[in-house]
């Protein structure tokens, strides 16, 4: 598989969605992929990042077209891109000149159509994403972009000399560009804790703090082995943005400053799921300087507390949500899966398939005709996809979804189908298609010696659809207005 990657970094935005990048990229040739790269990267570090991976960095293109002709020049298979500057209409470009689009969002930053959208942010998967012609959604922290070699990364040459050494270790990085010029204040609250301990400043410029007796002020440049110390740190204290996943994947405590809105959601869940404690949100000036060298003390202080916190992040992102996304982009462009195939739904499916339910058409020949609520629909999806009874699927033609089929065991070795086809792609004759796909998955995971199914009795489509299938029947014994077929399978 041939992957081109578009990404930008500058002072404003910082360095993370090249990160993310990286992670994938990374991953990619884990795997045996190749990959490009693509778009401007202003942050000389950065820079060395993407070339020491990718060998060269082609120029930022300039509109959808142009990143199509490279991709058509390039002869790659699929294209990711992660940034929030808007696109254009980049999916419909895409479909035109045969190519597969995967485009990284956070939240409503970055949101565009594409083939398949990642989303990281942690929670998202539980909130309605509006149907804009996406095909697949990944969607929550199993998903987020950790770089595979992280965990192996050389520890710096002075970290490796002091092996052993009791000394307290605290790391203040404010994200690769420090966009709001922190690293200053947020290191002078290190040294207000008045706790004995070395503190490793990455960037900032001239510093200007008071240190107590048994403190040491280190000064780092950013750099690309900045990343291979963080296993060795007590302590980090950072942006709340992609590094924190970083630090989490390694079971690194942290604490951490919100400093631009975008990184809201993640301050939110970060300190509430106690991944990291919070020190306060800085884009918008609130953080209490008292407050701040107080926590920084406490954790400090207390190596239970650290420890609690670098297990419970790490129990959130274990570090492999760039092979499950790469794992995907395979399913995608694999010969395999041409034509019609089931898999097995997510919760990332929960919008789509929230959509398809509340078509009227579906839910005038459904058991509950009512029109759902989000919260209600969100949290059957993520009960049905925990019970062993149930199995719900997503069929795909070409890896577009094209339909859902659901199969309950009513009794041992008996599954009730349910079917739902996507209301576009209705009177396309793929009904049939869809059912068999779903029966074969199910019948080569589970015990199944009969299958059944009902439907209303007006219902003549779905009637004729399981007819067609194998199953035979008629009226439901005891409900009134009901059809109740049945099939063998063994």
């Amino acid at each position: 598989m041939r992957i081109l990657f578009r990404a930008d970094s500058r002072k404003a935005q910082g360095l993370g969605h090249v990160v993310r990048v990286l992670a994938l990229a990374e991953a990619a040739q884990h795997a045996g992929h190749q990959v490009f790269f693509s778009g401007d990267v202003e942050i000389p570090f950065g820079e060395d990042m993407v070339l020491a991976l990718f060998g060269e960095r082609f120029p930022r293109p300039q509109g959808p077209q142009e990143l199509v002709e490279l991709a058509l020049r390039l002869q790659v298979d699929l294209v990711h891109i992660d940034t929030y500057e808007e696109q254009g209409p980049l999916k419909a470009v895409f479909e035109e000149s045969g190519l597969l689009l995967s485009s990284t969002e956070d939240g409503n930053f970055g949101r565009r159509p594409a083939h398949l959208v990642i989303d990281s942010s942690p929670g998202c998967e539980l909130e309605r994403r509006p149907d804009d012609g996406s095909w697949r959604l990944l969607r929550g922290t199993s998903f987020t972009p950790i770089r595979p070699s992280l965990r192996d990364m050389d520890l710096p040459a002075e970290l490796r000399d002091s092996a052993g050494s009791s000394e307290l270790r605290v790391m203040v990085v404010m994200g690769g560009t420090d966009a709001r010029n922190l690293t200053q204040q947020v290191a002078g609250w290190w040294a207000a804790s008045g706790v004995e301990s070395t503190c490793y400043v990455v960037g900032g410029g001239v510093l200007d703090v008071t240190l107590s007796p048994g403190q040491r002020l280190v000064r780092w440049d950013p750099s690309p082995s900045v990343s291979g110390a963080f296993r060795a740190m007590d302590l980090v204290i950072s942006a709340a943005g992609t590094t924190v996943w970083e630090l989490a994947s390694l079971g690194v405590s942290s604490a951490v400053v919100q400093t631009v809105d975008n990184q809201r959601d993640n301050y939110r869940f970060m300190t509430e799921n106690r991944v990291a404690v919070g020190l306060g949100d800085a884009s918008t000036g609130s953080v209490a300087t008292e407050a701040a060298v107080g926590e920084i003390r406490s954790l400090l202080l207390d190596p239970r507390r650290r420890t609690a916190l670098g297990d419970q992040a790490h129990s959130i992102v274990d570090g492999q949500g760039s092979a499950r996304v790469v794992g995907v982009w395979e399913d995608f462009v694999s010969p395999a899966h041409r034509g019609v195939s089931a898999r097995p739904a997510g919760l990332g499916d929960a919008s789509l398939l929230f959509e398809w339910r509340n078509d009227p058409s579906v839910r005038a020949v459904s058991r509950q005709t009512s029109e759902l609520d989000w919260a209600g629909h969100a949290s059957w999806v993520a009960r049905t996809l925990s019970l062993p009874d149930r199995v719900l699927l997503i069929v795909e033609q070409d890896t577009k979804p094209v339909g859902t089929v659901r199969f309950d065991e009513v009794s041992p070795r008996v599954w009730e189908s349910s079917i739902t086809i996507a209301p576009a792609e209705r009177g396309k004759g793929l009904a049939l298609d869809i059912l068999g796909a779903a029966e074969r998955t199910l019948l080569a995971e589970r015990d199944v010696e009969q299958l059944v199914a009902e439907m209303l009795t007006d219902n003549v489509a779905s009637h004729r659809l399981f007819l067609k299938a194998g199953y035979a029947g008629g009226p439901a014994t005891g409900r009134p207005g009901w059809q109740h077929l049945s099939k063998r399978v063994h």
